[in-house]
Formats: structure tokens, C-alpha cells, sequence
């Protein structure tokens, strides 16, 4: 490796025989030990640190937003029921399951669905510490190893507790959580078995590639691409990994045979649901939109991460001031941040072949990877000064979008309500155009209030994605006017709720609301507010004049 690697054997050299490089404060060379006035500040800051990202776990005042409510709406059903439900959804099944009996037992309040993520977000530190103490393992082999004898672990415990995007979806009743918990599981898994196969870590390795594809299909990329190195390195690999590399690809396979049951209905979702709501993605842009949600409404957080990652991948600490980079890379971490990448990579591809969105959510299946590379990039500084100033800056930044998450509401549905219950009266008419856009306002408004959804009149609170495309092309604006207004009656007001956007279910809402306007006096009561992730409009239109 040049240059660089016989700078490394030298630095290497001189911390084994207790001398110290030229630039190396004395200080940063003597191991931390426990005792004393700043390791008692350390460890209360640590103990601060983790227990401010837990409560941040378990704390959001917002009302649930749209997706949300559709997965309690899903969840309530009878376990029988849910397959049926989800050929119309377009998701698999496990996290509703579990969500059907969390709510038999904690009740169906926002925040009581909410805290099986956030019971998830707490389980995932658990191995996240144990995936960062593999990785400090991997660099103690390496000769690299920085003072502190967990920097890795500490720093990826640290920075999972912060991380605004770990928070967001530990608050959020949907299944992003537990993939993270799932990715990590996995990741140790896999790493067991290349310590040493044996049935009961095949097993483990097995089970949890099942429960990853029974609860996001962006799985398929992931374990697309782990399986995709694991076979090269049963071929190319060294002779010590080539064994326990085939191990792996097998209990890789029995785990996706698990799937087998759930396939026609998986076949049925891919033919009539996909995500009509979304445009086809770009994946550069894409790329960016995943980086940008790990740092939540900080987008500088998810930069800064990135950043930490490039470190970790091409940088290694000389002494207290220098750092080597290596374009070729560096050993460590190369697996990981690979993994990431080409799991984003893989997905973003097909999404664009069959032509479905991107949401930054959907990069949960990355984001263990990628927070494990961004941690070991703390360690390309070499001065402990540094790396604990590196560190707490992304914890601020982390708690400060972390916070806001808490604090900001996700829906505008609560104003929408408000208005409706406020002004409205028996026998009005509430319409969602289009339904997407009304599950979280049905969910606040009493359950005599007259809703629909269009397209096809449809009961609020859930969402049937079936050949949506095709059901919004069928829609007539001026015939769902005339029912509209038929389904009202002369005697009582129409209350609209829309969102704005230039999809076309929203292109004929806006004929439809313009359509209405012409035979009834209109008001817009709530304007779209683009603070709320989800945003909404109201229109009244007033009963007909007598």
C-alpha cells in the first residue's frame, strides 16, 4: 500500500515498543483507565447521553400521520384477516402481526402503538454495542487499535442513541425500527458464523434473514448484496473463510425459503399495488435523500456522517495532527461500508426498473452498515482531544434533530379536525381527495361524521392501493361532483380535505374542487402548510341557498 501502509508499520511500531511519534501528545498515548476526576465526568456524560435518546424514544406529541394510522387500521384486524388487508396494502406482514398483539395488550392510543418502535430502538443498542466491540477487535488484529479499547463500540452506542433518524422511527408506528434491530441482529449473526459454524448460529443467521423479508421488501437488496459476497468469497476468498462463507450462503438460502408461503401474495402486490403516490426516482438524488433523512430535519447531521464514513474508508491517524489517506482504502471497515452502499445502490436500481419511489425511510436497511462505518471513523483521529470533539458535535447535532422530532408535529391533520368539528354539523360531508391524504384526520373526527375517500367512495381509514393508478385515470371529475353533491344533500356542507402536489389523483382533485366551487360558495378554511411533513388542506363548500 505504498507510502501510507509503512507510515502505519512505523506508527505501529513505535506505540508496541512505548516510544512516541514525533507530533504525538504524551497524554494521547496512555491508556484510559477508570478512576479519577475525568473518568467519572466521561462515564456521567455517556450514562446522559444514552438515557436522553431513550425518553427521546418514547416521546412525540404529534397525532399519528397518514401511514401511521393505516398501520394500526391494519393491525386491528383479526390475524386471519391480515393477509387479505395486506394484498391491498403492499407491505408484509410480520410488523403487523406483532403490532396486533401489542395493541391486544397496551391498547390502541398513539402512545401505545408507538412504543413497540421505540422498545425496538432501545433493543438495537444492544447489538449495536456488540457489532462496535467487533470492529475495535478487528483493529486491536490490525495493530490499529487507538487508545481507548472500545472506541468503536462506545461511539456507535453514542451515536445510535443520538441519531435523529434512529429516533424518528423508534417514535413511529411502523416497521423501520424493527429493521434496524433485524440488520444488526444479522449482522453478528453472520460475523458468528465466520468465528466458528455451527448449527445453532446457521439457525440464527436463518431466522433472522426470514423475519427481514417478512418485514420490509427492501431486504431483498440487502440480502441480495450480502449474498453476493459471501459467494465470492466461498470461491476467492481465503481458504479459512471459503467454508464458513458457503455456511453462511446456505443459512442465507433457508432463510429465504421461509418466504415461500407469503409469495403469492408478494407476486399479487408487485402485479396491482406497488407506490402509485410516488414519482419514478433518480438515484443520485435518491442517494442524497437517504444521507439527508439520517441526519432528520438536521440535514448537516447526515453530511457529517457521511463524512465520518469516508474517513473510516480511506484514512488512518499518523499522529496527532496527521492523518494518511489511502485511495485504494483501508482495511477495517471496507466490508461494511461496501454493504451499505451497494445495498442503497441495489434498491435504488430497482426501484427505477419497476418504476416505484424512494422514500429516505426505506434506507433503514442500510443505515446499521452505514452507522457502524461513520463510528469507526472516529478513530482516524489519532489525539482523544479531537475525537471526543468530533464525537460530541455529532451527538448535539444528533439530539438537536432528535428533539425537534419530539416537539414538531409529523400531520396538519389535528388543524383539519379542529376546523371540521368546530364549524361542521350532523350530516355534513366530509371527502378526502385523495383518500391518502384523510386516514390521520378520519382517526380525530367522531365516528358519526359521513367520510369518503376517492378515488371510489371509499370507507376512510384504510387504503385499498390496488391498480390505484388505473381506478384514478377512471375517475370523471364532473360524475364525482354530481355524487359528491348527491351524497351531501342540498341541506347540509361538503368539507373537502386535499393535499397539494402535481401527481394526477391530485391534478383531478383540483378539478374537482374547482368544479364544486362553481355551484357552491367555497371557503378555504385550512391552508397546506409545508412545515408539517404531511400536509393538508380544507375546503367548505356552504349547503345550497333556499
Amino acid at each position: 500500500m505504498g507510502v501510507g501502509s509503512d507510515a502505519l508499520r512505523r506508527g505501529s511500531g513505535a506505540r508496541a515498543s512505548g516510544g512516541s511519534e514525533e507530533g504525538v501528545d504524551p497524554a494521547d498515548a496512555r491508556p484510559s483507565r477508570l478512576g479519577g476526576n475525568d473518568s467519572a465526568w466521561l462515564i456521567l456524560a455517556v450514562v446522559g447521553v444514552i438515557a436522553f435518546g431513550l425518553a427521546l424514544r418514547f416521546f412525540a406529541r404529534s397525532d399519528l400521520w397518514a401511514d401511521e394510522v393505516l398501520s394500526v387500521n391494519i393491525a386491528r384486524l383479526p390475524l386471519s384477516d391480515l393477509q387479505a388487508a395486506l394484498r391491498h396494502d403492499g407491505a408484509p406482514p410480520l410488523y403487523y402481526a406483532l403490532l396486533h398483539v401489542w395493541m391486544e395488550i397496551f391498547g390502541t392510543g398513539n402512545e401505545a402503538v408507538r412504543a413497540m418502535s421505540g422498545a425496538f430502538g432501545v433493543a438495537a443498542l444492544v447489538p449495536a454495542w456488540y457489532a462496535g466491540r467487533r470492529l475495535d477487535g478487528r483493529r486491536a488484529a490490525a495493530g490499529l487499535q487507538p487508545p481507548e479499547a472500545r472506541t468503536v463500540a462506545w461511539a456507535t452506542v453514542l451515536m445510535l442513541a443520538a441519531s435523529p433518524f434512529a429516533i424518528r422511527y423508534s417514535t413511529e408506528a411502523r416497521m423501520y425500527s424493527l429493521v434496524i434491530l433485524l440488520v444488526f441482529l444479522g449482522y453478528l449473526a453472520l460475523l458468528r458464523v465466520f468465528d466458528r459454524p455451527s448449527w445453532g448460529r446457521l439457525v440464527c443467521l436463518a431466522v433472522v434473514t426470514g423475519l427481514l423479508l417478512y418485514t420490509h421488501y427492501w431486504s431483498f437488496a440487502l440480502l441480495a448484496v450480502v449474498g453476493l459476497w459471501l459467494a465470492f468469497l466461498a470461491v476467492r476468498g481465503r481458504p479459512e473463510q471459503r467454508s464458513a462463507a458457503r455456511y453462511g450462503l446456505g443459512a442465507l438460502a433457508v432463510g429465504g425459503l421461509t418466504f415461500i408461503p407469503w409469495l403469492p401474495t408478494f407476486r399479487y402486490q408487485e402485479l396491482h399495488t406497488g407506490t402509485p403516490w410516488g414519482g419514478v426516482v433518480s438515484p443520485v438524488s435518491s442517494t442524497a435523500e437517504a444521507v439527508k433523512s439520517f441526519g432528520g430535519n438536521t440535514h448537516a447531521v447526515g453530511w457529517a456522517l457521511l463524512l465520518m464514513v469516508l474517513l473510516a474508508v480511506f484514512a488512518t491517524a499518523l499522529d496527532g495532527r496527521h492523518i494518511d489517506v489511502d485511495l485504494w482504502t483501508r482495511p477495517g471497515i471496507r466490508m461494511e461500508a461496501g454493504v451499505a452502499f451497494a445495498t442503497l445502490g441495489l434498491g435504488l436500481l430497482l426501484a427505477r426498473a419497476t418504476e416505484t419511489t424512494f422514500e429516505g425511510r426505506y434506507a433503514s436497511v442500510m443505515f446499521p452498515m452505514f452507522l457502524l462505518a461513520a463510528a469507526f471513523g472516529v478513530t482516524a483521529f489519532a489525539s482523544r482531544g479531537v475525537r471526543y470533539t468530533v464525537l460530541a458535535l455529532l451527538l448535539v447535532g444528533g439530539f438537536w434533530g432528535g428533539t425537534s422530532n419530539a416537539l414538531r408535529s409529523r400531520t396538519q391533520a389535528f388543524e383539519v379536525a379542529n376546523a371540521i368539528r368546530g364549524q361542521g354539523h350532523t350530516g355534513d360531508l366530509v371527502v378526502y381527495c385523495p383518500d391518502s391524504g384523510g386516514t390521520d384526520v378520519s382517526r380525530l373526527l367522531p365516528g358519526d361524521v359521513r367520510q369518503v375517500g376517492l378515488p371510489g367512495f371509499t370507507k376512510p381509514g384504510r387504503i385499498d392501493w390496488v391498480d390505484y393508478a388505473d381506478r384514478v385515470d377512471a375517475m370523471r371529475p364532473l360524475q364525482v361532483v354530481k355524487d359528491i353533491v348527491r351524497r351531501a344533500g342540498d341541506d347540509h356542507a361538503i368539507w373537502l380535505v386535499y393535499t397539494q402536489g402535481a401527481q394526477p389523483v391530485q391534478t383531478k382533485c383540483g378539478l374537482i374542487a374547482d368544479a364544486l366551487a362553481v355551484i357552491r360558495p367555497r371557503d378555504r378554511t385550512v391552508e397546506p402548510n409545508p412545515y408539517f411533513f404531511e400536509n393538508q388542506g380544507l375546503y367548505r363548500y356552504a349547503p345550497r341557498a333556499r
